[in-house]
């Protein structure tokens, strides 16, 4: 299952307005999932680097990991505004042992 590099699209950022309100590192094992979590269904992973705890503006609160954006390496975006050009939408999350 590739990693990262399959992760290369910015979708639509309908997160604009929430605000950060505190982040802590993750474990490496951690992975941003996209598309199908099946067998035969295709899948991406990106490394998740942070977790971030955002609120909305109904105040809401929600995590969310952060990936490094496949379109500028030196920023780190939530997982949420990524998506992965063969696999689609970020699916959630899951833990890799090593």
């Amino acid at each position: 299952m590739p990693e990262q590099d399959d992760v290369a699209a910015s979708a639509p950022s309908g997160a604009v307005d929430e605000k950060l309100v505190s982040i802590i590192p993750a474990d490496s094992g951690w992975r941003a999932i996209y598309g199908g979590q099946g067998g035969s269904e295709e899948s991406g992973l990106s490394r998740v680097v942070a977790w971030a705890l955002v609120e909305d503006p109904a105040g809401d609160r929600k995590v969310v990991g952060l990936v490094v954006d496949p379109q500028d390496r030196s920023r780190i975006v939530p997982a949420t505004e990524t998506e992965s050009t063969q696999a689609g939408m970020l699916t959630g999350y899951g833990f890799k042992e090593r």
